[in-house]
């Protein structure tokens, strides 16, 4: 019980460490770090959960909760590190969207535009015909 303790106690103090560099909107980078810190303490006090679970009597639920914490962790941090998109962030403009040009010309969109006109020189003036 002591050790689950001291590690339950370290992913507290991990996790209090998240979240108020997260609240201070701390760099990316050192957010990085944190998360990493955060995910390989509760990474560790899951390990201990399942390997000692039943001699211990902890439910399997707990075993199961940790094992998601872990996982959500993993992925937030992996999100942060390569700097990939946040959930939930809205995605930056792409050049299409910033030049106001969405799709992709075609022959059926790209078709030539009629050669006449009042002011279509080429073919002489409308006047003269």
């Amino acid at each position: 019980m002591e050790e689950f303790n001291k590690l339950q106690a370290e992913t507290d103090k991990r996790a209090k460490a998240t979240k108020a560099a997260s609240q201070r909107k701390a760099p990316r980078e050192e957010m990085c770090k944190i998360l990493q810190a955060f995910e390989s303490a509760i990474g560790k006090w899951a390990k201990y959960v399942k390997d000692n679970a039943s001699s211990c009597g902890i439910p399997p639920n707990i075993v199961d909760q940790l094992k998601t914490g872990h996982t959500n962790i993993a992925n937030n941090a992996k999100q942060v590190c390569e700097g990939g998109a946040v959930a939930g962030a809205p995605k930056p403009p792409t050049l299409s969207d910033a030049l106001g040009t969405t799709y992709m010309p075609t022959p059926e969109t790209n078709r030539p535009k009629s050669v006449t006109g009042t002011l279509n020189t080429l073919s002489g003036t409308p006047l003269g015909r």
